[in-house]
């Protein structure tokens, strides 16, 4: 329950639109779609299709802000159009020719369609698994940041820092705003840590919402 108080600090969406039927799921502005597929083992992976002619992609925008994952390599492997990516600090741009990006954890990064492609940007990313940690980037996350996002985009809402922090937090990622950017890993931790928990107890935000996800 969010008390009236909360609300009026942090405005969110009243009504969360519930997504959990859909197998595949569009981002805010229909800029990307992704679709949750299965390798063998049961381990899974993303194909994600950014659309050139949205103007979200187009300005570059349809990716994730800089963050770092703490406990899972990532990996990403171009099957058309061209990734630009930044891997603490440098620049990438990455082609279907180019094999797999691999972003090993504990690294600043964020990805989007490069501004020199000529057609829609397609990719499947992963992450190393973790079985044996609770914590983790999964298809949970990804529900519950696509859905927020949404309908925070419906009501005409601002997303709040703290509710993205808490679902980053949960999943032991890190967001780093470009003003952190002299933080080290460690201190950025903290001070994360610290936000999610203002974010949880102060604001009665959640880590995860029922109207999103679809896997337990």
């Amino acid at each position: 329950m969010v008390w009236a108080w909360q609300q009026w600090l942090s405005p969110r969406p009243r009504q969360r639109t519930v997504t959990t039927s859909q197998v595949s799921f569009l981002t805010s502005g229909n800029a990307a779609l992704y679709e949750p597929l299965s390798k063998p083992g049961g381990l899974w992976y993303v194909r994600e299709t950014h659309y050139i002619e949205n103007p979200l992609v187009k300005a570059g925008l349809s990716g994730p802000p800089l963050h770092i994952h703490l406990q899972q390599d990532e990996y990403f492997k171009v099957e058309q159009g061209v990734l630009g990516a930044v891997k603490d600090g440098v620049e990438y741009t990455i082609t279907k020719d180019d094999g797999t990006l691999f972003i090993p954890a504990g690294t600043r990064h964020r990805f989007w369609s490069h501004k020199s492609a000529t057609e829609s940007l397609v990719f499947s990313a992963w992450a190393d698994p973790c079985k044996d940690r609770d914590h983790i980037l999964d298809l949970n996350f990804l529900r519950n940041i696509v859905g927020y996002l949404a309908d925070c985009d419906k009501a005409g809402l601002k997303p709040s820092p703290f509710q993205l922090i808490l679902f980053f937090d949960d999943a032991s990622s890190l967001l780093c705003p470009p003003f952190l950017n002299w933080m080290p890993v460690w201190l950025l931790t903290w001070v994360h840590h610290g936000f999610a928990w203002i974010a949880e107890s102060g604001l009665g935000y959640q880590t995860s919402y029922p109207e999103y996800t679809k896997y337990k």
